[in-house]
């Protein structure tokens, strides 16, 4: 347990975003940056630590015994425009070593968005797997899904499927994945089959996930709305206060490929900032992710108010309680050695200007 949520921590990818700040007063709910640090219980010597550079954490509670939920808090001492150049750089996927490839996916998505999708590392091995794929945990599918692999090692000889084959059934099922989310939202997540007849849903994971985005439902209830009910919240809100992107990512899981659907959505408020990125299928280890950042401009840089939410199963059940501290003991220095690069890399910035 210990060796794997630490692989999970490792997982949650560097989230940043852009922002255009103007000189106009703050709406009404824009919270000032005091305010926002009240509301998280920070103490004197906190709100210090954190202009000195510091990483701190605040605690964010926890809505069922899946979930790991991690908040964090820490200045950027630089200016919007080079966060918002940082976020569209990718910096997040190219500097986390685990995540092995990449690529973004276009409207409605077609195969070609997909074609840097392998079976690396251990191709073999993992081409094993799919095509001996049953409910459980080995692997995150839905019934016709497991139901295709294992109809392609039948309509083989002796079962031998070159891996090539397989790879091209994975990148048409995390299409279809794609776009049944892209048209359907979170109802739209296809459940992952258990056994024994029982189901796990992402889609409602990620619900009560963004429910629990308390702060952004009090100061931001537009852009709440608009992640309760996307895409249909989506066309509410104007297109040019909201921006988002989607990602496959292929992260490499003690020589095991996990591929991850990446929904990053960005807000426009006034003088501050809001992005959201949904991890909406795992094909293995964790079920779902939920992260997002607010940021604050103040007079020494960009104030980040991070919390993260991942389901795993790895944290549920016998000993629930217990698991949870220790979780998430181990998960914080990943997060906040992520952090620190984007510190650095905006220092760096400053200074070529």
């Amino acid at each position: 347990m210990t060796r794997n949520t630490g692989a999970l921590a490792g997982l949650l990818v560097l989230l940043l975003f852009g922002i255009q700040v103007t000189s106009a007063l703050d709406p009404p709910s824009v919270p000032p940056v005091d305010t926002v640090l009240e509301e998280l219980h920070l103490s004197d010597s906190d709100k210090q630590r954190l202009r000195e550079g510091k990483i701190i954490d605040w605690s964010a509670g926890e809505g069922t015994d899946r979930e790991l939920a991690l908040g964090m808090a820490f200045l950027v001492k630089t200016k919007p425009k080079e966060l918002a150049d940082i976020y569209r750089q990718g910096l997040g996927f190219q500097k986390v070593a685990v995540i092995t490839a990449h690529g973004q996916i276009h409207g409605d998505g077609s195969l070609e968005d997909f074609a840097g999708v392998t079976l690396q590392p251990n191709p073999e091995k993992e081409a094993k797997r799919y095509l001996e794929a049953k409910p459980g945990t080995e692997l995150n599918l839905n019934a016709k899904e497991i139901e295709a692999f294992r109809a392609l090692k039948a309509g083989s000889e002796e079962g031998a499927v070159p891996v090539q084959k397989v790879e091209q059934l994975l990148r048409q099922m995390l299409l279809a994945r794609y776009q049944a989310y892209r048209s359907k939202g979170l109802s739209g997540i296809a459940p992952y089959e258990r056994g024994d007849g029982r189901q796990l849903h992402a889609g409602d994971e990620l619900l009560l996930s963004t429910k629990e985005l308390t702060r952004v439902a009090k100061h931001a209830p537009i852009f709440h709305n608009v992640l309760l009910n996307y895409p249909q919240g989506l066309a509410q809100e104007h297109s040019k206060n909201v921006e988002e992107f989607f990602y496959w990512l292929n992260i490499d899981i003690f020589g095991r490929p996990t591929y991850v659907l990446v929904h990053r959505m960005l807000a426009h408020t006034g003088m501050f900032g809001l992005a959201i990125e949904r991890q909406f299928y795992a094909s293995h280890d964790y079920n779902s992710m939920l992260q997002g950042i607010a940021a604050f401009p103040t007079q020494d840089g960009v104030l980040l108010l991070y919390t993260g939410r991942v389901s795993t199963d790895q944290v549920a059940g016998f000993g629930s309680s217990a698991k949870h501290p220790i979780s998430r003991a181990i998960a914080a220095p990943y997060i906040k050695d992520m952090f620190k690069i984007l510190q650095t890399e905006a220092e760096k910035q400053k200074s070529i200007e």
